[in-house]
């Protein structure tokens, strides 16, 4: 029979876990665990060198400036783009004429539901803000609030990192247990991270090839194609929903071109996409010891369940619990 302090950390295990699905705190949870895991191996390749202290504080150190300046990168990156009107002017004037070619391709009933130029597009838009304003205001805040447990996140992750820990042997019960248990969790997150880096690298792969070589073959440059292939491979690393965002992003510029070249790309996107579900359940099935079909199945439940949150943390919930049935010799 499982002894008491056992049966506790699974309880908190998995009172954590579901507090993380129902409380949308995947991006939170994941970016903090990235970090804690970051700062662990770069900890113990300072520790070659280094005591044990000055190699977890170096190793967060590092982390922190790698992470303050990629935040400076990103803000200069998005002032720049944002900034450029000559850019954002090249690409409205692109969809105006994707408007044209929608005209010239559509049945004639259709046209009444298309604006007569980008400006009344525009029009329509703002019309739209409006009306949805309540809406947006309640999305910006919920987008405020997943920073705010980001940030927190991270901070708590980079204090862990640096925290001393007792030998396993000389703590009590319950604390050897939940030690095993966030083992046996954070194992389970390395392998599905290092997993979708795989995934991410053949969806970065396909979509250049597509970008950078299929399209030029037909005479189709697309605007921002190399900066699209980046933004792929770093939306890539969230499972499923990463893909999506570097989908629409593509999608969308596409329409700037024509609307014949933007359904090639939705075709094209949403084949690599339904190819993504067995590729993941195929590279990240090796790393844990299952079958694709055990993944696709567990996306499937924690998607119903969970919605994009499911999606997120189930390769890793199924990864842990296998490795915990593992190791009580259960399968």
């Amino acid at each position: 029979m499982m002894n008491k302090p056992k049966l506790s950390s699974y309880l908190i295990i998995f009172m954590l876990v579901g507090i993380v699905l129902t409380m949308h705190m995947a991006p939170a949870a994941l970016i903090a665990m990235l970090i804690y895991l970051l700062t662990k191996r770069l900890g113990d390749r300072f520790q070659k060198y280094l005591s044990e202290t000055w190699a977890r504080l170096s190793a967060t150190i590092v982390i922190v400036l790698i992470l303050a300046s990629a935040a400076i990168t990103l803000s200069l990156f998005l002032s720049n783009a944002l900034g450029n009107e000559e850019n954002l002017a090249g690409l409205a004037a692109k969809l105006g004429e994707s408007i044209d070619d929608v005209k010239r391709d559509i049945p004639p009933t259709l046209l009444t539901y298309l604006p007569d130029n980008i400006l009344t597009l525009k029009g329509s838009l703002s019309d739209l803000a409006k009306e949805h304003i309540h809406e947006l205001s309640i999305a910006g805040k919920e987008g405020l609030h997943t920073f705010a447990h980001i940030l927190i996140g991270v901070v708590a992750a980079l204090l862990i990192s640096m925290h001393s820990f007792s030998p396993l042997k000389q703590a009590q019960p319950f604390a050897r247990e939940m030690r095993h248990r966030l083992t046996f969790l954070g194992k389970a997150f390395e392998n599905i991270v290092f997993a979708q880096i795989k995934i991410s690298a053949i969806n970065t792969l396909l979509t250049g090839i597509f970008l950078l070589g299929v399209l030029p073959a037909f005479g189709v440059h697309l605007p921002y194609s190399k900066t699209l292939v980046i933004l792929t491979f770093f939306t890539g690393l969230l499972p499923v929903v990463g893909n999506l965002i570097s989908n629409i992003v593509i999608t969308v510029i596409s329409l700037g071109i024509s609307l014949k070249v933007a359904l090639a790309a939705l075709l094209f996107l949403i084949g690599m996409h339904k190819l993504e579900y067995f590729v993941n359940a195929k590279i990240v099935g090796t790393k844990i010891q299952a079958s694709a079909w055990e993944l696709l199945l567990a996306l499937l439940i924690m998607e119903a369940c969970f919605g994009v949150t499911g999606l997120l943390i189930a390769p890793i919930v199924y990864a842990y619990i296998k490795s915990e049935l593992i190791q009580e010799k259960m399968i």
